[in-house]
């Protein structure tokens, strides 16, 4: 089963995007609202950058208990190497929250997403909030997937339908992130809900299954954000009755599906991004060796560039991979790309450069890396950095 793109409703949620004025741009969407008609189970991972947001440390101890009512995201500021003033503002934040849903505040999760370094003014987001919960409705997913956008140029959201229990059950994500990009633990903000009857411990069992390969499996820049978070919610209005083994088998994999396509909509979208690119690293010796080996390309600047340029430079490639750390031997690998071979057995293919910078044209190709060493493999996905990419990030704060 794969998932499609685009909105669906969630029965048992309702979603709201508002115009709060966090962001400077007059108008501008900027604070979003998920809502569940009941405290739900819930699970969630976070960045592992040393510098977190203050939203991380407090949607932590929120869902600590295991559930979640209601999630708000703000774009337009991080709240991030705030300090104690930081913590403060979300824990308002989430007060607020409560006071116009009519929810405990501890039931809410704040999220932040922006400039580091700054706090959002208080009373907008408050005001904010109260528009946002009354314009909550079970078709607003994409105006909340339009409010928590920051240099994202489109909406990103992906849903899948299967059966569990004798109920048809739906489940659909939205995410955000274009740019600072790299994964541990996650990748961007990404928010998905379910009316699946799941158990906290099912959830964060499908996010430990899903994670790994798909917003783990993914980078822009190689730059990993303070804010990064990606929630899972149940609310259970499917009625399915508890789930077999076989059923929490499919329901991970239908999770999996849907992050899979919110990942790829990140890097497909990524910051000036003109291709969509497939590192596939083959028969290395482990799976710690390809992964490296993935990422260190995936990650090269001179790499990047090359993808923009559609240059088939097969020495940066292999550069790349023999500065990885990863065991490599020269005279055993095997490289393709677009299905060009480019190089075989530490030998150069010249005749064969012309047709793989013709594949390297297309919107979308494969770097097929084989080690020639082993059984292991690793994916990642990948985009190329253009020029646009310096200047949006040239300018980001001025």
């Amino acid at each position: 089963m794969s998932a499609s793109l685009g909105p669906a409703r969630v029965r048992g949620f309702r979603f709201a995007g508002v115009a709060a004025g966090i962001k400077t741009k007059v108008g501008a969407l900027d604070l979003g609202l998920v809502v569940a008609d009941n405290p739900s189970p819930a699970a969630a991972v976070f960045s592992a950058n040393k510098v977190k947001s203050a939203t991380i440390y407090v949607t932590k101890d929120h869902i600590r208990a295991g559930k979640l009512q209601a999630v708000t995201v703000n774009s337009g500021c991080a709240n991030s190497f705030t300090g104690r003033a930081g913590i403060k503002l979300a824990e308002d934040s989430c007060h607020a929250v409560g006071v116009a849903l009519g929810i405990s505040p501890r039931l809410v999760a704040p999220n932040s997403t922006g400039v580091i370094g700054h706090l959002y003014d208080l009373g907008k987001y408050e005001m904010g909030v109260n528009a946002a919960a009354a314009a909550l409705r079970e078709t607003g997913i994409e105006d909340f997937t339009r409010a928590i956008m920051t240099t994202d140029t489109r909406p990103k959201m992906a849903h899948a339908k299967l059966r569990l229990g004798g109920r048809s059950v739906t489940i659909a994500g939205a995410a955000k992130g274009v740019g600072m990009i790299a994964p541990n633990m996650a990748t961007m903000l990404a928010y998905i809900v379910t009316d699946a009857a799941a158990t906290a411990a099912g959830l964060r069992a499908a996010l430990k299954f899903s994670v790994p390969s798909t917003f783990n499996a993914i980078t822009v820049d190689g730059d990993m954000s303070t804010n990064d978070t990606v929630i899972l919610m149940a609310g259970g209005a499917a009625g399915n009755r508890a789930m077999s083994a076989a059923d929490r088998e499919r329901f991970n994999r239908a999770v999996r599906d849907v992050c899979a396509a919110l990942a790829r909509e990140l890097v497909r979208d990524g910051e000036g991004a003109t291709k969509l690119v497939t590192i596939r690293v083959r028969r290395a010796r482990s799976v710690s060796d390809a992964e490296r080996c993935a990422r260190q390309i995936a990650n090269s600047p001179l790499v990047k560039t090359a993808f923009f340029g559609c240059d088939p430079n097969v020495g940066r490639i292999v550069m790349a991979a023999g500065s990885s750390g990863a065991h490599v031997e020269a005279e055993k690998l095997t490289l393709a790309i677009g299905g060009v071979r480019v190089a075989s057995r530490g030998a150069l293919q010249i005749a064969a450069l012309p047709a793989a910078q013709k594949k390297m044209r297309e919107a979308e190709f494969v770097v097929d890396l084989d080690l020639g060493l082993g059984a292991a493999s690793a994916t990642i996905l990948t985009c190329d950095l253009s020029y646009e990419y310096v200047k949006i990030n040239a300018e980001y704060t001025t």
